[in-house]
């Protein structure tokens, strides 16, 4: 049982560390690029609070006009540094792992290949629907 789930979770990591990578260099971006918009009233919610966090760096309290930031953008920067190490380093440990060499080989390219065969089939080409309307009956 211990040497399946040590397999099942070196296939995992394998298999989502592009997908993390994805997102961790994605959220570093987000996290020092200036004046993204927003649109009025965003920041109501508690998860559209976390999400300033994410974006913006800080939690939006009432009547705060100015925050600094420049604290969590260094540690924020210093995390994605240290997770994109911590993925790398475990890629690299699942082809360390004997026997497993050809598993974590396919289990990285499908975790590179799932996430752009969903994106490609995503968009949907040509103009959205149109909202269904009710329809009069008198002349």
């Amino acid at each position: 049982m211990k040497k399946l789930l040590r397999r099942l979770h070196l296939y995992l990591g394998v298999f989502f560390a592009p997908l993390l990578l994805l997102f961790v260099i994605t959220g570093w971006w987000q996290t020092v690029t200036i004046n993204r918009n927003k649109g009025l009233g965003f920041g109501q919610t508690v998860i559209e609070k976390l999400s300033t966090v994410h974006i913006d760096q800080y939690y939006p309290v009432p009547g705060t006009k100015k925050y600094r930031t420049d604290a969590f953008k260094i540690l924020t920067v210093a995390l994605c540094i240290g997770l994109i190490l911590a993925i790398v380093l475990g890629i690299w440990m699942g082809f360390q792992t004997p026997g497993h060499r050809l598993g974590s080989l396919i289990a990285l390219l499908l975790g590179i290949a799932v996430p752009i065969a969903i994106l490609a089939l995503a968009p949907h080409r040509g103009p959205p629907s149109p909202a269904p309307t009710a329809v009069s009956t008198s002349p």
